[in-house]
Parts: C-alpha cells; structure tokens; sequence
C-alpha cells in the first residue's frame, strides 16, 4: 500500500483535475461483489458489446471461459471500455475443463453461481434472493450454458419474455440482469464497493495507462 501511494504521488501531476475526478467519481462506483461470466462467447461484436455494459454498470471483473471458442474483442464495439476491467480468461490450452475451473474458484472465493437460463426450474430474475457476491453466467449464442455450468450452478434464473422468440440477444440479456441485479444490490448490501486498498490499487492502474511514459516517470529517484 505504500508503495502505491508513493506511485500515485509521482503520477498524479500528470493527470488533469477533470480526470481525478471522473476517476474518483467512478472508483466510488465500482464494485467486486458482483460478476459475469461468459462462456464459450464467439461473437466479437457481442462479446465486446458485454464488457462495454459490464464498465458501465460499475463491475471491475468479467470473466470468460474459452472451451472452442477464443474471446475476441471488437475495437469498434468496446469502446475503450475493457481497459478500464479487469478481465479473466480460462483457456483450454492451459486447462482441462476452463468452466469448471472458473465456476470453482469463483465458488472458492464465496461467489453464489447464478446461470442465466430459460428452464422450467429457473426462477424469474426479480424474484432471485441475493447473496453478498454474486456471479452470473452466460452461455454461448447459439445453445446456452453447457452441461458442466448447469451441473455447477448454485441457481437458474430467467429473464421475462412476452413475444413469439424465445431468447434476448446476448448483451441484451447481461444488462437485462445487471439493471435488475445492480440496483437492487446496492439497496440491500452497505459494503458494495471496493475497500480502500483496491480502490488505490486500480488509481494507480488506471493512472499509468493515462500517464504517457508512466514507467519512466516512475522510475526517476525521489
């Protein structure tokens, strides 16, 4: 932590005022206590159009599982917005089953693991009992979540729909959940937010990405 400060002291001056506080306002938004995990994702335009809802709706993590597809990112789409989250990929070529792997460490930390799902025993997202943490799953495109997050999952919630199709777009789904989820959350819960340490911790992030040279500014002797 002292370290961090020191940094931050450095690079501070080389942030304008207007940045500061746009940083401030937005560290005092964000929040771990809530999550989404994508699954096998091989839109890049939906992939990306996510992570942009994620940043908005003030989630610092996203998590993405790679089994036969690779996570790509659209520039175009993004906006800029994955550089501001911290992003967590699962590969198939460093595990066995990266799903299962997420789902458990995800568990491990105290994550309550909600799929997104439209089955009989899924339960209508207004009507889910949060938990202090809280991790949301998304299948694929095409099929949904596979076999290994439903036999993983903790609960299956669903999205009310009154038409003929039978499913939303994929990034209209996450911030179908998020406004629900997010909202509501922040009602229940006072400790939302980030602790001190992880909010300096993402200033200084953030910082060095603004700061043109960071890594020299930070190297010069006090």
């Amino acid at each position: 932590m002292a370290d961090t400060i020191k940094y931050l002291k450095k690079l501070e001056p080389y942030v304008s005022p207007h940045k500061v506080d746009v940083i401030d306002k937005v560290l005092s938004n964000r929040t771990r206590k809530i999550t989404v995990v994508l699954e096998d994702i091989y839109h890049a335009q939906n992939a990306s159009a996510v992570l942009r809802t994620c940043e908005c709706m003030g989630l610092q993590d996203v998590y993405v599982a790679e089994n036969k597809n690779t996570f790509e990112v659209n520039p175009r789409v993004v906006q800029g917005s994955s550089k501001w989250i911290t992003l967590h990929k699962f590969s198939k070529s460093e595990l066995d089953n990266p799903i299962f792997s997420c789902i458990e460490g995800l568990r491990s930390a105290g994550y309550h693991i909600c799929a997104t799902s439209p089955s009989a025993d899924a339960i209508d997202i207004a009507e889910l009992q949060l938990s202090e943490k809280m991790a949301f799953v998304f299948g694929t495109e095409l099929t949904g979540i596979s076999d290994e997050v439903a036999g993983a999952s903790d609960e299956f919630v669903r999205l009310p729909m009154y038409g003929f199709t039978d499913s939303y777009n994929l990034s209209v789904s996450v911030a179908l959940v998020l406004q629900e989820i997010v909202k509501k959350y922040k009602t229940i819960f006072h400790d939302w937010q980030l602790s001190k340490k992880e909010q300096e911790a993402l200033r200084l992030e953030w910082y060095r990405k603004i700061v043109r040279r960071s890594d020299l500014i930070l190297e010069l002797e006090d």
